[in-house]
């Protein structure tokens, strides 16, 4: 059997599974069926081509892929190699499809995909492969690389570990930017959009340190120079709901460049904390978003300039006559 198969079968057309089919096609590898639950344009609602498939990929959510490989598993002809996307399963999700007689296995790209992503933003990331047997792990890295990709090997029994790193490298530097964001308005009154660009450069750059560096080279700040006295005042100033996340990060930070005076002050409370009086300063956690059909649109939501009240009007005193 050739290492890179020649045909392969995309069900889902979700983000991943859009990508998918481009990116194959790109590698040589013919796609003879996309399909997808719902009607949608360009996709197939049968499964009448699955067998002609060397590959199955099952481009769904975490939730969809058991039941979906149970519905293909009568279909499936020994041999065939199917192999689900998703990052935090095991091989457990495809136990069907292996008593059916086929190999499995899994290749989940280490790339943020939102939806109308182009093929191209596969290619030169990393990719955690799994497989049944040794074979399918050998076709599911070839056809990594053939993707652009670097194959990783991760045990089965590690995937909810290896996914919890990558949701924290994604989704946990978002959520922080995010933070940080509120954090620059609090302090500012900027609103949202010009917060956002002010603080972009500095996210970026240290990412972009860390391709030439190690993490402890890259890290920039005041635990980077052992400058007691700004984590002090930094501290003092955050309010009680980003102060426990700041204290978590500065610890993480300082298992890249100990400071026994900076872990010292992490031990203390704050000389001070900011109060509910002082000035464009939130001292209580953001409250929960609306439900979603309620909740504005991403441009309605930037915060506008804060107003003053309008002053009261005097009374019973009657305006100056110039003279």
């Amino acid at each position: 059997m050739k290492a890179l198969p020649q045909t392969a079968a995309v069900l889902g057309g979700g983000a991943v599974g859009q990508v998918l089919i481009p990116a194959l096609t790109k590698a040589g590898i013919r796609v003879v069926l996309a399909w997808n639950r719902s009607e949608q344009r360009g996709w197939q609602s049968d499964l009448e081509q699955l067998q002609e498939a060397e590959l199955v990929f099952l481009a769904v959510s975490d939730a969809a892929v058991e039941p979906l490989c149970r519905r293909i598993a009568g279909l499936l002809r020994r041999g065939q190699l199917v192999a689900h996307c998703a990052g935090a399963l095991g091989l457990d999700a495809l136990g069907s499809a292996l008593h059916a007689g086929a190999r499995i296995g899994s290749l989940h790209p280490l790339r943020a995909i939102p939806g109308g992503s182009p093929a191209g933003v596969l290619r030169d990331a990393a990719a955690g492969v799994v497989g049944s047997d040794a074979a399918a792990l050998e076709t599911l890295q070839h056809v990594a690389r053939a993707l652009g990709m670097s194959p990783i090997p991760v045990d089965a029994a590690a995937r909810a570990l290896y996914h919890a790193a990558a949701v924290l490298s994604a989704g946990g530097e978002v959520a922080l930017f995010s933070r940080a964001m509120q954090l620059f308005q609090d302090a500012t009154g900027a609103p949202e959009p010009i917060a956002r660009a002010a603080l972009l450069p500095l996210a970026r750059g240290a990412l972009d340190a860390l391709e030439q560096r190690t993490a402890a080279d890259a890290l920039t700040g005041p635990v980077a120079r052992g400058d007691v006295e700004t984590v002090r005042a930094h501290r003092t100033a955050l309010d009680a709901a980003s102060l426990p996340l700041y204290d978590e990060l500065t610890r993480a930070m300082l298992e890249l460049r100990p400071s026994p005076e900076i872990e010292a002050l992490l031990r203390t409370r704050p000389a001070a904390a900011r109060s509910a009086e002082a000035p464009n300063f939130r001292s209580s956690p953001p409250r929960p978003p609306p439900p979603r059909e309620e909740r504005p649109s991403a441009s309605s939501r930037s915060p506008a300039p804060r107003a003053r009240p309008p002053a009261r009007p005097r009374r019973g005193r009657a305006p100056r006559r110039r003279r």
